[in-house]
């Protein structure tokens, strides 16, 4: 195959994905541009410009692969089967609770269900859609990682449809639709705003969790939608007491949505008798570091799997923090990060980032990884009784 039956067949493939994933008028762009610039670079064409524009095809084409692996994870999350109910049930009532485990997509894909609607395209919305949407969530860290997965599945950048606001930190602009933020930030803006004029819909996530933000808002958003009946609410929980809620609101609609299972393997690692002579008030590190040893010996280097260790509280972490970090200078197989609430948000992001290729990430965290946050990569989960 020469060089331009190879670039047409190029073209062929793309503008068949354009057209899958793309709005017509994005793929039309793509099209014409990718055309405009083969008939420049033909074969008279200087050689190097020529080559430069080869390795960009080649670029675009991972780009395209991406995006064409993060529309099928979406496509098969359990979620993505209740989306045309959700819509309609939403139409029809002012408030419609969404139960579902762990792991079913709701967080990430309610908030572009209720901006899209019934469109066919990531782009223009359709029917049943909304265009100012908050969704509350009761950490900070949750805010930020769910603003930047959900910018990236709607090819986003954050700050322009999706944004964030947390205390003292804001990603959000004129252009912003899904806003990100803490139960009690959408408390302050009400003391502001009674009504929550700037909203279309609310979301109010992890409401099983209960906490006196979370039961204050409920009542104010109760009080709310009789004032307001264009409002629409959408409660997001676990599978827990979803009953309660639903009587709350006068016998709302609840969809439940059922989560995913995967093969668990556990594996019990039990204290050496020297391990348990020595104890102190003090958390001991080396139960830890012949876990990481563990990994390394049963698993090859090349094989991805990163590893989440929960940790009662900070001094644990701090206490982990070294000798788990002297064993991965001396090993170079392993990146050692803390998860905290303490933590600035540029280091908290740090855990969402993959690793160099033959190198894990061992996340050392409290409770605050339990819920709300989806770390790609995690193969271990680590608890180990102290005694």
């Amino acid at each position: 195959m020469n060089d331009e039956d190879a670039l047409a067949d190029f073209l062929a493939h793309k503008k068949r994905l354009t057209d899958i994933f793309f709005p017509n008028s994005r793929s039309a762009i793509i099209s014409q541009w990718v055309i405009s610039n083969i008939q420049h670079y033909n074969s008279d064409s200087d050689t190097s410009a020529y080559d430069e524009f080869w390795k960009f095809l080649l670029r675009l084409q991972k780009i395209f692969a991406r995006i064409v692996k993060l529309r099928i994870d979406q496509s098969v999350l359990p979620i993505a089967n209740f989306r045309t109910e959700l819509l309609s049930t939403l139409s029809k009532h002012q408030v419609v609770i969404v139960a579902g485990d762990t792991g079913c997509g709701k967080s990430t894909q309610v908030p572009q269900y209720l901006y899209y609607g019934e469109s066919n395209s990531n782009d223009t919305p359709g029917p049943n859609s909304y265009q100012n949407i908050a969704v509350t969530q009761p950490r900070r860290i949750a805010c930020i990682s769910l603003a930047a997965r959900v910018s990236t599945e709607m090819l986003n950048e954050r700050g322009s449809k999706v944004g964030y606001q947390v205390r003292f930190e804001r990603s959000r602009t004129k252009a912003t639709r899904i806003l990100f933020l803490t139960e009690g930030l959408l408390l302050r803006q009400m003391q502001m705003d009674p009504f929550l004029s700037d909203y279309d819909v609310i979301v109010l996530d992890e409401v099983h969790e209960r906490h006196w933000q979370t039961d204050c808002l409920l009542g104010l958003v109760k009080c709310l939608i009789v004032v307001r009946p264009k409002l629409r609410v959408v409660l997001m929980s676990a599978t827990i007491n979803v009953n309660t809620f639903a009587k709350f609101f006068n016998d709302c609609p609840i969809i439940q949505v059922p989560g995913r299972l995967y093969p668990i393997d556990l594996h019990y690692i039990p204290l050496s008798p020297v391990e348990i002579a020595n104890t102190t008030d003090r958390i001991d590190p080396a139960p830890y570091i012949r876990l990481l040893r563990r990994i390394d010996v049963t698993y090859p280097a090349t094989e991805r799997g990163d590893l989440l260790i929960f940790l009662s509280g900070m001094a644990d972490i701090q206490a982990i923090m070294e000798p788990a970090k002297a064993y991965a200078e001396e090993t170079k197989r392993w990146i050692i990060l803390p998860l905290h609430s303490a933590l600035s948000a540029s280091d908290q992001e740090k855990v969402f980032h993959v690793a160099p290729d033959c190198v894990r990430k061992c996340i050392l965290s409290t409770n605050i990884a339990e819920t709300s946050l989806t770390i790609d990569g995690i193969r271990c989960v680590s608890y180990i009784e102290n005694w």
